[in-house]
């Protein structure tokens, strides 16, 4: 973490709160930087836009009198101390004000003052839910979504945006959709250019801009910060704390229990089975996924120190491991193939591409769905993002081995969800509040060898019995 100095940080999860008003549909501003009590701003790697809440306390009745009635801008700027801030590393929308639509609640604290507590997000999302895309589009689907992102009638957006190229040329026709579900089904037919001919692309909207990065683009980042539980706090060579340091620190941790054998078989992550009627070469094709025999194929956080989540074991009654069942989840689609819009074999376009994305871009996501995941409490960072890969080390809690670290639950993770809270009055202070996943484990696989058939398993056979009353 070289971008803070020393010098610039006094302790972990310090921070400064640069700027913080309000602009009304009058176009009057208000600074309530020292009202503040509260800041909190969420990020999902499953939702397009940023949202948040600030509380402050308020003895001037700022809702009546600015007024403030949910179609407000809010200029934010807020950063951990640092010697060279970039907007990388920083939380700014000063050039681009997020949008107070809802006041939350107000609550009476004493003579003439009261807690207000108010709701924001990006005016992208509303301009998602007040416009429509009638229109249609062709070349590659990355340059699309851009395309609309950008578009003055549509979102119009002026935010950075980090695309992971697409391989996908596409001709669609956009039928009176809102931009972000049009933006969905480019999602669904697109395969990564550089990851693999990944089919696991996200749209998602950070602190940073917009994002369309595939799981396996973002398995393949470096690691961008490193946090280690149970660390005493660490000293700079003069005797002081260091704040750097003590940045990496996990205050707690929870391990979510998200391992479900029966659930993963039947939502597609371990295998199904793709039939698909091409009626313009008159034909079905059948298409197979299967999660072991598919895993080097996709890219994982631990890189080459991964291993799969589920055993290669099979069933003593079945004599399958559990990515072999190809029956448990069936998707049954139509298509008329590329060339049936022509019959030039150069043909550049794709038709839905069901084939190529649909199995895997299910398997993919439910896998961090239904991985290792867990909630940590970490000292705040404005530079930290969603998408950012971390690694995380926690010690082994087992007396029955030597290790220091556990192998199932260290590694290396994605950022799937978080919070920044910023509080003003209690403690000065910021932290985050994370869900990180992974799709895979470190240290040995899985044993393969499985339960040998015996009496209790694969060879008895029960009767059947008629009841006579």
């Amino acid at each position: 973490m070289s971008y803070i100095s020393n010098s610039e940080l006094q302790y972990a999860g310090e921070y400064l709160l640069e700027e913080c008003r309000i602009i009304s549909i009058t176009g009057k501003e208000y600074d309530i930087k020292d009202l503040v009590e509260e800041v909190n701003v969420y990020e999902d790697i499953e939702d397009a836009a940023i949202s948040g809440s600030i509380i402050v306390s308020d003895t001037t009745n700022i809702v009546m009198n600015l007024p403030i009635i949910g179609e407000e801008r809010l200029i934010l700027k807020l950063s951990t101390p640092q010697s060279s801030p970039t907007e990388e590393t920083i939380i700014d929308y000063t050039l681009n004000p997020l949008m107070i639509y809802k006041i939350n609640r107000q609550q009476g604290i004493g003579e003439n003052a009261q807690m207000v507590s108010m709701e924001f997000t990006t005016p992208e999302t509303l301009r998602n839910q007040s416009t429509r895309v009638s229109q249609s589009y062709s070349g590659d689907t990355s340059e699309i979504i851009e395309k609309i992102l950008r578009d003055e009638t549509y979102l119009n957006s002026k935010k950075n945006f980090y695309k992971e190229p697409t391989a996908n040329m596409a001709k669609v026709v956009f039928p009176n959709l809102h931009p972000y579900k049009c933006i969905t089904q480019l999602l669904q037919m697109s395969n990564s250019k550089d990851n693999g001919d990944s089919p696991a692309y996200l749209f998602y909207e950070s602190t940073k801009g917009f994002h369309l990065r595939t799981f396996d683009g973002l398995c393949n980042d470096p690691v961008q910060f490193d946090y280690r539980d149970n660390v005493a706090t660490r000293l700079t060579p003069q005797g002081t704390t260091d704040p750097i340091a003590n940045l990496e620190t996990i205050g707690n941790y929870e391990v979510v229990a998200t391992k479900n054998s029966i659930s993963s078989v039947g939502n597609g992550m371990l295998s199904s089975k793709l039939i698909q009627h091409d009626i313009y070469n008159k034909k079905i094709n059948t298409h197979k996924y299967n999660y072991l025999e598919n895993y080097d194929r996709d890219i994982h956080p631990d890189n080459g120190e991964s291993n799969p989540i589920v055993s290669e074991a099979p069933d003593p009654d079945t004599n399958k491991n559990l990515s072999q069942y190809e029956d448990t989840r069936v998707f049954v689609t139509t298509t008329a193939s590329g060339y049936s819009f022509s019959e030039d074999s150069n043909y550049p376009y794709q038709s839905d591409n069901l084939e190529r994305t649909l199995q895997r871009r299910v398997g993919r996501r439910e896998q961090f769905g239904g991985g290792i995941i867990l909630n940590l409490e970490v000292p705040g960072n404005t530079m930290i993002k969603i998408g950012d890969k971390i690694s995380v080390e926690l010690g082994a809690s087992s007396t029955l081995s030597d290790k220091k670290d556990d192998d199932n639950l260290s590694g290396n993770y994605i950022i799937m969800r978080l919070r920044h809270i910023f509080t003003q009055s209690q403690e000065y202070k910021h932290k985050i509040v994370m869900t990180v996943a992974k799709d895979s484990k470190r240290g040995l696989p899985y044993p393969a060898s499985g339960v040998s058939q015996t009496n209790y398993f694969g060879k008895s056979k029960g009767l059947s019995r008629t009841i006579v009353t």
